[in-house]
């Protein structure tokens, strides 16, 4: 029968929604509280790091109006305006060292009617001015002032050369003390708008360099053309002069998008994966659940000999019910054993009274009519039949008296009886077969060990024992008798060398009527483990076909000191067999 609805289903359902649902939450609030700590934290760094650019363009403006004013303070730069022939070698060495900056293309001079007179190129000066100065003017270009220093310009990059722009400052003719003219950096257009380059932020921030006459350069220096959107102004560089700047949000955005599909991703294969181990699990756990079924509905179907392979060790769960569903059909089977063989008790017990009544009388009346015979009989032969005749009849007798044990037990009187005098009772009782059979019957243990139970009962169990024990034994084969404790028990193994039995006999021995022999009745077994229950002991049979076999039988103890003398009325007091015993008396 298949269940209906799979249990790691649904479980394996509810992990599922667990899990999507739980990513789900999480994204949605990872996208709005991220949104929003981005723009606030890229809103503060952006403003930082469009300020420090303007700092630096208005850093780099003025270092070049110091180093100006460095070269126009000099008493000798007049002397380029009028009489450039008379500039010491020392000033010209100096002009030219200024004029070698990476940043600058040249140092220009200036007469008062903003005429260039004269022109000191740099390594990086190229076109006009210096190879050609026809076309070359500063006329028309933004002007600004800043203290005692104009910048002019910027001169966009076009077919006559780069972009540029001209800071200068006036120079003073010192002899009559007015202004003969002006010197003027001729910087690199360039070498201001790199600074505008944000490493930090490259993709996100764009800057743009606002110029006085409303025009937009880029970092490389060259006008923007069409433009951009969502353009903000940024700080001041120099009057006129500007930062503006546009800020690119996707691109702040996108490692965050980039990571939130990431956890999309994640969540899926963690789902797959789920899936895939709770399916897993399913087959691996219908399977054991389906084994447990199948034993069931065998256990049901009558087969009370069928267990589960289980671990020594339990694992999980399952393990746990495995064991205990083989403990269960241990009890059930042993419950059911017990109801049958009550049954099957009850049967005997009725069936061995009308047997006692129906049979023992006539066998009386026939024993007695049969050794009337005998004595008058003077023919041997006849005789001899007439023994046998009695010798059967007293068989059917102890036949008959073994139902009636079996079929109706009693338990007899319980006392304490020691092991020694049990042992010597049972070793004289069948020192004859022994005898007969040239076995070799031994006994070793402690001589103070005691049990309590019927002594009657304990030396007839121990004499059926012995006598199976003996039989089973070759001529030349040993019997051991061990008494040992066992925790707060008696133990008494009777252990010989016979043939053993194989596992099928091994587990039918102690049914009743059931033996090996073409003699005997198969009750001798099943009335001694009768006996043994009666007396609140247990019976083990352990065997090896080919190497012998060991009876175990476990009685209550009894203190030593409260041993009685049980002097059975049957017992012999002579025997002719090989016997050695071997308990320990520590009194002697």
């Amino acid at each position: 029968m298949k269940p209906k609805f799979s249990l790691v289903g649904r479980y394996s359902l509810l992990s599922l929604t667990l899990i999507v649902g739980s990513v789900a939450i999480l994204s949605s609030l990872y996208a709005a509280v991220a949104d929003s700590v981005t723009e606030r934290l890229a809103g503060e760094r952006l403003e930082a790091q469009v300020a420090g650019t303007a700092n630096r363009l208005t850093n780099f403006i003025e270092n070049r109006i110091y180093q100006l004013e460095t070269l126009s303070t000099h008493p000798s730069m007049p002397l380029y305006l009028a009489f450039s022939d008379a500039v010491p070698d020392g000033v010209r060495e100096l002009v030219r060292v200024e004029a070698d900056s990476p940043d600058l293309y040249g140092i220009l001079f200036f007469n008062n009617r903003d005429e260039l007179t004269e022109v000191v190129p740099g390594q990086a000066a190229s076109g006009p001015p210096y190879w050609d100065r026809d076309n070359w003017t500063i006329r028309g270009l933004p002007l600004i002032t800043l203290g005692n220093s104009e910048v002019i310009g910027p001169q966009r990059a076009d077919n006559s050369g780069p972009g540029w722009i001209l800071i200068r400052q006036p120079l003073r003719d010192p002899s009559r003390q007015e202004v003969a003219g002006a010197i003027g950096l001729h910087v690199r257009l360039a070498s201001l708008t790199e600074l505008m380059r944000t490493e930090n932020l490259a993709g996100v921030l764009r800057p743009y360099l606002r110029t006085p006459a409303g025009d937009l350069l880029e970092p490389t220096g060259n006008p923007v053309q069409s433009p951009p959107e969502n353009l903000q102004p940024g700080p001041e560089v120099l009057p006129g002069w500007r930062i503006d700047y546009q800020v690119a949000a996707g691109e702040i955005l996108s490692p965050l998008r980039s990571a939130q599909w990431g956890l999309y991703a994640l969540a899926g294969v963690m789902a797959l994966g789920t899936v895939a181990l709770f399916w897993a699990l399913a087959r691996s756990l219908r399977r054991r659940v389906t084994r447990l079924v199948d034993g069931a509905e065998t256990l049901a179907s009558g087969d009370l000999h069928f267990r589960l392979q289980t671990p020594k060790n339990d694992k999980d769960e399952i393990d746990v019910l495995a064991h205990s569903f083989n403990a269960m059909a241990d009890r059930l089977q042993d419950m059911i054993g017990r109801t049958v063989q009550a049954e099957k008790m009850a049967v005997l017990g009725e069936f061995a009274t009308g047997v006692a009544h129906e049979v023992r009388n006539p066998l009386a009346t026939i024993k007695l009519t049969v050794q009337a015979l005998e004595k008058g009989e003077p023919d041997d032969q006849r005789r001899d039949l007439l023994v046998a005749v009695e010798e059967e009849i007293d068989r059917l007798n102890r036949v008959v008296g073994d139902l009636l044990d079996y079929g109706r037990p009693v338990a007899g009187e319980p006392q304490a009886v020691g092991i020694r005098r049990v042992f010597r009772h049972a070793t004289v009782l069948t020192s004859g077969l022994a005898d007969q059979r040239q076995v070799t019957v031994s006994a070793t243990g402690d001589s103070r060990l005691a049990v309590y139970a019927s002594p009657d009962q304990v030396i007839q169990c121990l004499v059926n024992l012995l006598a199976n024990a003996i039989e089973a034994c070759e001529p030349g084969g040993t019997v051991h008798l061990r008494a040992f404790r066992n925790g707060n028990r008696i133990s008494v193994d009777i252990t010989d060398t016979g043939c053993g039995m194989d596992a099928e006999t091994l587990q039918r021995v102690t049914e009743p009527f059931f033996t090996t022999r073409q003699q005997g009745t198969g009750l001798g077994l099943s009335i001694t483990r009768q006996l043994i229950e009666l007396n609140g002991g247990d019976l083990q049979i352990h065997s090896v076909p080919g190497e012998g076999t060991t009876v175990s039988v476990t009685l209550p103890t009894a203190n030593s000191d409260k041993l009685e003398l049980a002097s059975p009325s049957h017992t012999k007091e002579q025997s002719t067999a090989k016997h050695h015993d071997a308990l320990t008396d520590p009194d002697r």
